[in-house]
């Protein structure tokens, strides 16, 4: 019998009830922010615009996404810098960075792929979230960074 012993490095975020999986390569860095500039006409999960690094962040709700109030941005408020995933020569990308208001702190954890399994009677009820997975019998969902950067299109923002 095979062994597939390869590791996945990973950070959970804490996202209200939720605890949300990404790839540890595709966070930049967790910031905290307090000046986050509203947007007239944005969707309700869009929270606003921040400077990171003299780059425009769009910080954004993952539970005003899914149908829940938008948390409040203040000074306790963390972030996930992710970046964005589409192809550089997209002449629709508008953002080489997200930001995700997270609650709580992020735990970056390695997993063996026989501790990450898909979560077949769970549905997937999020835009964010690509799959519904348990990881060592936790239920988590993995982030979907390109349903995010379609949303941010789709919102003109």
């Amino acid at each position: 019998m095979i062994q597939n012993n390869q590791l996945i490095k990973s950070i959970i975020l804490t996202l209200k009830n939720e605890l949300v999986m990404v790839p540890n390569a595709a966070v930049a860095e967790i910031i905290s922010v307090n000046d986050v500039r509203e947007i007239d006409g944005s969707p309700q999960w869009m929270l606003g615009k921040a400077r990171w690094r003299g780059v425009e962040l769009p910080v954004i709700s993952y539970e005003a996404a899914g149908g829940d109030s938008a948390q409040d941005v203040n000074i306790n408020t963390q972030v996930a810098v992710m970046y964005t995933v589409s192809d550089e020569t997209d002449n629709d990308k508008t953002y080489s960075y997200i930001g995700l208001a997270i609650h709580g702190v992020p735990h970056v954890s390695t997993f063996s792929r026989g501790q990450i399994k898909t979560d077949e009677l769970a549905k997937i009820e999020h835009p964010m979230v690509a799959q519904k997975v348990r990881i060592n019998g936790a239920a988590a969902g993995i982030l979907d960074i390109y349903a995010i950067e379609e949303m941010l299109q789709q919102a003109a923002i």
